[in-house]
């Protein structure tokens, strides 16, 4: 994350420890000699503000309600720009934007078309509200795994029942899916721990101590049906990725990526060093379209461009990335399931509707630069 201010979003579901989780991280970064940019809650900030009768309108005024969807999110992205404009006076001092939540959350609480005449009369696209993040966590509302806990005395904007949060939740983490970066941090332990596992997975973004990449992958047999009900909701994301010739620092990979939806495209450039199978140290940086093209240039020989369909899909509040690779081309596949982890032995529970042949972790012949030297 190179050349620009990491940019860090804080989402979830109702009661899910957001609040507590923006003032527990940011203690926390600063102990570490961070500055800590928190950017505030919009539709909190709305709601309080003078539209306490926001769930009314939703119903019986839509015009009056993709008004004020549309101000929420158009203010989000300026508080979110003079947040920018604020930490450049402190540049040289190691700083990080953390976002109470980012533009895909408004998304979730409105009808597609809603949401589609919005970017459109915003002129906005998919890099603006999504892509262009940094990294997203998302913690899980207690309603899920922690139903004791949930209330809704400790938020005057929040008005949802347990049923109601559940479903919140779960649109919220769908309106993400798709991003390049997803952690979500469930209920599997008590509160204390829920908040260290959501330090350990920002520190883990900022590199703290190092940028570590913990993947685990598997090659399946089959593509699923994207028509069940399993994926019915997982994101087609287009990707093409070059591999550069190297800088000369040993045995370090260098990529750079195209990434692809809705005509909306992000580009990064990405410095990966492995560590032992399945853990590698990893920089990324997001690059202009114009990087892009000229970087193309310096394409390692012997290497091919590789281009892939990506499904973005959650299973049991897993986020995985289903890849078929589609250049260079092959009689068959290969297709492959990959998970980022925050810790090499967290939990793991694969998705029992995909026909997964064996784990590939490790083996050098299922990686994308091996398969960029072999057509």
């Amino acid at each position: 994350m190179n050349g620009k201010i990491p940019e860090i979003v804080l989402t979830g579901g109702p009661c899910s420890g957001k609040t507590t989780g923006l003032a527990y991280i940011s203690e926390k970064l600063m102990d570490r000699g961070y500055r800590v940019f928190l950017v505030p809650e919009v539709p909190t900030m709305f709601i309080l503000g003078g539209v306490q009768d926001i769930s009314r309108l939703a119903i019986e005024e839509p015009k009056k309600y993709l008004g004020i969807e549309k101000e929420m999110l158009l203010t989000h992205l300026e508080l979110r720009r003079a947040f920018g404009r604020l930490a450049d006076v402190f540049q040289g001092e190691k700083l990080v934007k953390i976002l109470d939540r980012g533009g895909m959350d408004f998304s979730a609480y409105m009808p597609k078309d809603f949401w589609n005449a919005i970017l459109e009369d915003a002129g906005l696209k998919l890099h603006h509200v999504r892509d262009s993040y940094d990294a997203v966590i998302h913690l899980v509302t207690a309603a899920v795994g922690a139903e004791q806990f949930y209330t809704t005395e400790n938020n005057k904007a929040r008005r949802e029942t347990a049923e109601e949060a559940r479903l919140a939740d779960d649109k919220t983490l769908k309106a993400w899916t798709g991003h390049q970066h997803v952690k979500i941090i469930d209920n599997s332990t008590d509160f204390d721990d829920k908040m260290r596992r959501l330090l350990a997975a920002t520190c883990r973004i900022l590199g703290i101590p190092v940028p570590v990449e913990i993947e685990r992958k598997f090659l399946l047999a089959s593509m699923p049906s994207f028509e069940s009900s399993e994926l019915i909701n997982a994101q087609k994301i287009f990707i093409e990725q070059i591999y550069l010739a190297p800088d000369g620092k040993e045995e370090t990979e260098i990529r750079i990526r195209k990434r692809s939806q809705n005509g909306s495209s992000t580009y990064y450039r990405t410095w990966k060093k492995n560590v032992s199978p399945g853990v590698r140290n990893e920089t990324e940086e997001f690059i202009t379209d114009s990087d892009y093209f000229r970087l193309s240039a310096l394409k390692e020989p012997g290497t091919s461009i590789i281009k892939k369909i990506r499904y973005c899909f959650v299973y049991n509040y897993q986020y995985f990335e289903l890849d078929e690779i589609v250049e260079p081309e092959r009689l068959e596949g290969p297709y492959l399931l990959e998970i980022e982890l925050t810790k090499e032995n967290d939990k793991l529970e694969l998705p029992p509707f995909l026909d997964i042949v064996r784990e590939v972790t490790g083996d050098e012949r299922y990686t994308n630069y091996f398969i960029s030297r072999n057509l």
